[in-house]
């Protein structure tokens, strides 16, 4: 299989996806085939993975538009009429703990599925979501994890400096099962100074539940959403697709794509950007300038070549060996790493490590390789 075919069948919708994303994003001649063809392709009465399910509402919602009659409308209906109900409780849950966090933070963030369900599908059924997220600027996070921690809320981890500077963002687990992740980075790929001031630099204003919040403006929505979906994982994502498309249809015009270009490139996302948009034009004919594919589409940096060993391919092979999950973590510290030479470069990384695998010291961290080789030695033996 060649490379681009690889990447194709790892990363992009299969055919089974590609049919139930048509139902669920095209017009009436197009969805309506599109559905009759991936129904005869599956097992009704097999459960759908997570990423199948958070799309079916919007299947639903687009086949009852025209009058599509098939007996498993009914339980499309269901799903619809769940999404809508979860939605809704998830955003009350939140709603006080999301006022009390705006009226100490002037400038919190709502990132992610909120503004997308509030600003653009304007309908809670539409984009199922587990959790809410949330950003304030670095130097505010202990204050507003405090907010949620007085709510009831409770962190993952403790705020600590490793925890600030070696993450974007830390789940927060509240009553009833509500989630929220606090931010202070937009993406673990843009853990910088200068992409914050980037993105503080370009929001609007929103809204949530009557409570005055800031989101991102279209332009960094768009690219947003396209890097969270370029990525490996088990079940491919295809959840970006409907909404970068929706970001495209609803809001095409105020998207900047200079400034797209030219964030993707300073954080080294160019390739995984350029990958988005093209199936995007490519496949549903999104609106995307034949200028900004061939910027995107120029040669990569190092980091990224580095970085896209394991965010574009299978990258559960590298869970397999101690040098694959070496492999990995080193591609995640390169985001991380401070300048300097060689030296400063290792002293980081064994941070890194003592950090990620929550090691007592540096001292740990050979013995806990050894024992990682040992494990894996005993289990092929």
């Amino acid at each position: 299989m060649s490379s681009p075919e690889r990447l194709r069948a790892e990363l992009l919708p299969n055919e089974e996806q590609r049919l139930l994303l048509t139902a669920a994003l095209q017009t009436e001649a197009a969805a309506v085939a599109a559905f009759r063809a991936w129904r005869m392709r599956i097992d009704p009465e097999q459960p759908f993975g997570w990423n199948v399910v958070r799309l079916l509402p919007l299947v639903y919602w687009n086949l009852q538009r025209f009058g599509v009659q098939d007996s498993l409308m009914a339980r499309l209906k269901g799903v619809y009429r769940r999404a809508w109900y979860e939605t809704h409780r998830l955003f009350h849950a939140v709603a006080p703990v999301v006022a009390r966090l705006a009226e100490q933070h002037s400038d919190l963030l709502i990132l992610k599925g909120a503004p997308l369900v509030l600003s653009y599908y304007r309908n809670h059924a539409l984009r199922p979501m587990m959790d809410v997220d949330v950003a304030v600027p670095q130097s505010q996070v202990p204050a507003a994890s405090a907010v949620l921690e007085e709510a009831g809320y409770r962190g993952r981890h403790p705020i600590s400096d490793d925890l600030l500077r070696f993450s974007h963002a830390l789940q927060f687990a509240g009553p009833g099962g509500s989630e929220i992740d606090l931010h202070w980075h937009l993406l673990f790929e843009t853990a910088s100074a200068a992409a914050d001031r980037a993105l503080w630099a370009a929001t609007e204003p929103g809204d949530f539940l009557g409570t005055p919040v800031l989101q991102p403006d279209p332009t960094s929505m768009l690219l947003s959403v396209i890097v969270h979906g370029i990525r490996w994982n088990e079940e491919t994502p295809i959840r970006w697709i409907p909404d970068s498309l929706l970001i495209l249809r609803e809001r095409g015009a105020a998207i900047d794509w200079e400034r797209l270009v030219a964030y993707a490139g300073a954080n080294q996302l160019s390739v995984r950007v350029g990958l988005g948009l093209r199936y995007l034009m490519e496949s549903f004919d999104a609106p995307v300038p034949g200028r900004v594919l061939a910027k995107l589409t120029r040669p990569p940096s190092l980091l990224e070549r580095v970085e896209n060993t394991v965010m574009l391919t299978d990258s559960s092979r590298f869970a397999r060996t101690v040098w694959g999950t070496q492999w990995v973590s080193f591609t995640e510290y390169c985001r991380y790493a401070d300048a300097g030479g060689p030296l400063a470069f290792l002293q980081g990384y064994s941070h890194y490590l003592r950090f990620r695998w929550d090691l007592n010291g540096r001292r740990e961290i050979v013995p806990t390789i050894l024992r990682g080789l040992g494990r894996r030695l005993r289990i092929h033996g």
